[in-house]
């Protein structure tokens, strides 16, 4: 029988390097030798389980999906999804987090975002006409108070930027920015 080749990703999304694959999974290659069966699988994953626990990772500088850690000097690209234009503009709040319309050619009305958002999470919509102003409306999901309202026209040929907050305790977008004219 050949060598078993074992990737840098485990199966809980974990990610290891070849000195812990030395290290840790030593006793793995004394259970499994010469054949593979359901119980040598359970009993190298008990063992690789044991010897992977969250000190392990943390010693190694590996981000853990479940402790709670401090990353430093780390950055996180925002998702963005761009159109040209939509009458209906629609983003998706679990892969979206800039929402930019490039070039809109028609009234718009914004309906409630798809997906599942989270308390705090921050949605970014960018609209810029196609050089005729065009009317806008909102889905009553999205709520702005007395000092920022949400607009109804785009200025011709600029962008404006608007920033919403998810409320999960009102189930609301709320508008807390809004710039124009750019």
């Amino acid at each position: 029988m050949g060598n078993i080749s074992i990737t840098n990703t485990l199966t809980n999304g974990s990610v290891i390097d070849a000195d812990n694959l030395n290290t840790n999974f030593t006793d793995v290659t004394s259970v499994v030798n010469g054949s593979i069966d359901n119980t040598n699988v359970a009993t190298a994953a008990a063992i690789a389980a044991s010897k992977l626990d969250s000190a392990t990772f943390n010693a190694a500088g590996i981000v853990d999906k479940t402790t709670a850690q401090t990353l430093t000097n780390k950055r996180t690209t925002k998702r963005e999804v761009t159109v040209t234009s939509s009458a209906t503009p629609t983003p998706n709040c679990d892969t979206t987090d800039i929402y930019t319309i490039t070039a809109l050619a028609a009234a718009a009305t914004f309906g409630a975002p798809t997906g599942t958002p989270t308390q705090g999470q921050c949605l970014l919509i960018r609209i810029k006409d196609n050089a005729t102003a065009r009317a806008l409306g909102w889905n009553a999901i999205y709520r702005a108070g007395t000092d920022i309202a949400l607009p109804t026209t785009t200025v011709i040929s600029k962008t404006m930027y608007l920033g919403f907050i998810y409320s999960t305790t009102d189930t609301k977008w709320d508008l807390v920015a809004f710039v124009n004219n750019i």
